[in-house]
């Protein structure tokens, strides 16, 4: 028994760590965007859609490769079969995201930013409430929601980072971008739940389905992104792209896409979703600080503590699960 107990703690505090060091990377694309995108603060760059498609094009060779270890198979006649929904998730996910995360940056502040982006877990509930039959929208998630909302608010009115491009415009590209991936999680769910409905056929996993989304959504980038930057289809160009952008690039292709991916994975299998998704309020969190340590941006003692707080109570709520068990007659 003793055995036992130690065996689950440590499996346990495994996950957490895992999870933590999720948050921190994904806390650290905030201001490496920002970084990457804005010439005033890093130095040359390219455009930010040709960022997000070299990002990708790394990502997916990676994804593909971790795939056939794990499954040994990618199933491509499924994602055949499927290809209208992994198309429409991919748009979502990675072009409509993408566009609004980097363009964002362009125009507003990491802390920002980080903190913004963060209301994609309160989209999930309200949108997975309105169209998702196994989900419910209760007291504690409309609670949840208002708090969330509101720190939104304090950040596109009280923000102490006004030393930018267009401070209203960048957070509403954010928002925009938080949108259309819980737009994008409730799909998937959407999806997983249809596919389960037939035992016979294949079961994705997550990797599969970020493997596919991602290269769906990078095939409907990239001529999007040609179609402004055709000088990147000379080969010659990536040769002049600057060190510091590959360098970015690989960060957020390898450590957040593929890495962070992975170790969320890992950590969700040691708890159950719910507990793990809490740790996603950790990011907003390394997202503000990290832009304060790097990017020497603001840091208001008591506009982003607040709004943190409430971004934080506003998630921890809506994923809160109710304990109490049905009693029967």
């Amino acid at each position: 028994m003793i055995l036992r107990n130690y065996a689950i703690k440590k499996n346990e505090l495994i996950a957490y760590i895992l999870l933590i060091f999720t948050a921190v990377i994904w806390g650290g694309t905030w201001p490496i965007g920002r970084w990457l995108v804005s010439e005033d603060i890093g130095g040359p760059t390219i455009p930010p859609l040709m960022i997000a498609v070299i990002r990708y094009f790394l990502a997916i060779v990676c994804l593909f490769i971790i795939l056939k270890l794990k499954e040994n198979t990618v199933n491509w006649q499924f994602a055949k079969k499927n290809a209208k929904i992994l198309s429409i998730m991919g748009l979502l996910s990675v072009t409509i995201y993408q566009t609004g995360y980097l363009f964002g940056e362009l125009f507003t502040a990491a802390s920002d930013a980080s903190i913004v982006v963060a209301t994609n877990a309160i989209w999930v509930v309200i949108l997975s409430s309105i169209f998702l039959k196994s989900e419910s929208f209760t007291w504690k998630k409309l609670l949840g929601s208002l708090l969330a909302f509101f720190a939104v608010f304090i950040i596109f009115g009280f923000s102490p980072n006004l030393n930018v491009l267009n401070r209203i415009l960048g957070d509403f590209l954010i928002l925009i971008a938080a949108l259309a991936y819980a737009i994008y999680t409730v799909i998937s769910r959407y999806f997983l739940n249809k596919v389960k409905e037939s035992s016979s056929e294949y079961q994705p996993s997550s990797i599969w389905i970020m493997t596919w989304v991602s290269l769906f959504g990078f095939a409907i980038t990239t001529p999007i992104a040609l179609i402004f930057s055709p000088e990147f289809l000379n080969p010659i160009v990536y040769l002049s792209i600057p060190i510091r952008v590959w360098m970015g690039i690989f960060y957020l292709a390898f450590l957040s896409t593929v890495g962070a991916y992975t170790f969320y994975l890992e950590g969700v299998k040691r708890l159950d979703a719910s507990r793990a998704a809490i740790f996603q309020t950790l990011v907003p969190l390394f997202g503000v600080l990290f832009s304060a340590l790097f990017l020497q941006e603001k840091f208001d003692f008591f506009i982003y503590p607040i709004s943190l707080l409430l971004v934080i109570l506003g998630i921890t709520l809506v994923n809160r699960k109710n304990k109490k068990k049905k009693k029967y007659n």
